[in-house]
């Protein structure tokens, strides 16, 4: 078991999130859980191997990411695993990926031209809006290098404990994380309990510094040095054999982040009654969070070829963030068992946070003193469709395995934002949403 938490910064969040998760999805073996906007431990189960005690695993992949009109993103991952004699196993995992393209800073649409600078606060990196357009620096690029790793040990026949660690480089971010886990079998071993624990730590230094939350965006206000935040974690699951075709799973898991949750190139417009406007503002997140969430996934053989996975997930957390995911993977092999296909389809939703704002009428501001326009803590819900195919091949040696495979995926997001909008915003797409697709090839030996 694994603990997952919540990747690092999030100029585009869901765009490095939906790489991971389709990473994740094909080197464990489909275990992996697709979250949207937030994201809570998970416990993953370990990639399949050969079989072979004491040898070598290894599972790579490439997967290219489009954003229609926003981001594109390429990523490629390696996982090696290795399980001895003894039932140790080791794994090793690395993952680059590099983002570019064109980010929502957060602000409205308008009628009329808007001019930002960018991140940096430079001259030279100033762009302009044509009206009527959604608000992106069409300069984004982010690079990301993360490697990990776990060692599984087993302590007597019927009890393995696990420990492990990733360490994350991005441009302007650094995260090191642990996490360890321990589970027991009973029940004749028809049974699993596990726990596990997480913790994380931040650092984060945004180009042109971290401005002053809630401070005025024409006054560019910034603070001096870098900022932290850290998380901690906890999951309790249990997996139950049903039946010789069926087996269960349910997890609970909850974490707390603390520190600097701001998203430093996040603003929000400032809006007269009629709908003009008048500025902008840094947003300004409250520095801790909390989230609770329980998840629960079916896996069911129906025959020899056949074979269906349906999970369920449940999130909420003290920004009054909730969320509830649906995803059902359907896998149909061929008579000789050389190939299969696996569509995929997930529903998402989301309640917004309860600071979230798209816009601040000039004549009051929130009560809370926390806003943010951020379009990932509204209200949206997704739905993904998917598709993957595999074929087996001839391996290096006698006994050996190997197996290619491509996925394609299609995302749409739609906002349910409800705010009322002033009359000189009418006829502009404030929430314009999002559509997306992703492909991956994957080779495994």
């Amino acid at each position: 078991m694994q603990l997952k938490p919540e990747g690092p910064r999030a100029q585009p969040a869901i765009t490095r999130r939906r790489l991971m998760a389709a990473s994740c999805a094909l080197l464990s073996a489909g275990a992996a859980r697709s979250q949207e906007a937030s994201v809570a431990p998970t416990a993953s189960v370990a990639p399949t191997h050969s079989g072979l005690l004491e040898d070598w695993s290894v599972d790579s992949a490439l997967a290219y990411y489009h954003e229609d009109g926003r981001v594109q993103a390429i990523e490629p991952v390696v996982d090696v695993s290795k399980v001895f004699a003894d039932g140790q196993s080791l794994n090793f995992n690395a993952t680059f990926d590099a983002l570019s393209g064109a980010s929502p800073n957060g602000a409205l649409p308008s009628h009329s031209s808007q001019t930002f600078t960018g991140p940096s606060g430079k001259a030279s990196h100033a762009y302009t809006i044509a009206p009527g357009q959604l608000p992106a620096d069409p300069n984004y690029s982010d690079t990301r290098f993360a490697a990990g790793g776990s060692w599984t040990l087993p302590l007597t026949r019927v009890d393995n404990l696990s420990v492990g660690g990733k360490f994350s480089v991005e441009d302007d971010f650094v995260s090191a994380t642990v996490n360890a886990s321990i589970a027991h079998d009973f029940n004749e071993k028809n049974t699993t309990l596990s726990f596990g624990l997480f913790n994380e730590f931040d650092s984060l230094h945004p180009i042109g510094r971290a401005p002053v939350p809630g401070s005025d965006y024409a006054l560019a206000e910034k603070q001096t040095g870098g900022k932290t935040k850290d998380g901690v974690g906890a999951l309790l699951g249990i997996t139950q054999v049903m039946t010789r075709t069926w087996l269960t799973e349910f997890n609970l898991s909850v974490d707390r982040f603390t520190g600097y949750l701001d998203d430093p190139y996040k603003i929000t417009s400032i809006i007269d009654s009629a709908g003009n406007t008048t500025g902008y503002e840094y947003e300004s997140r409250p520095d801790e969070r909390t989230r609770k969430s329980a998840y629960w996934e079916n896996r069911v053989a129906w025959t020899s070829r056949l074979s269906t996975a349906l999970s369920l997930r449940y999130m909420s957390d003290d920004w009054a963030v909730r969320s509830d995911t649906a995803q059902l993977q359907l896998r149909w092999s061929w008579s000789n068992r050389e190939r299969y296909i696996e569509p995929t389809f997930r529903w998402y939703r989301q309640t917004a946070a309860d600071f979230y704002t798209p816009f601040i009428l000039d004549t009051a501001k929130q009560s809370t003193g926390f806003e943010s326009a951020d379009s990932r803590l509204g209200a949206f819900r997704a739905l993904t469709y998917g598709v993957k195919y595999a074929q087996k091949l001839p391996g290096l040696g006698s006994r050996a395995e190997s197996e290619f495979s491509v996925r394609a995926e299609y995302y749409q997001q739609t906002f349910n934002e409800q705010v009322p909008v002033p009359a000189g915003l009418q006829g502009l797409d404030l929430f314009p949403g999002l559509k997306a697709i992703l492909v991956q090839i994957g080779y495994r030996f």
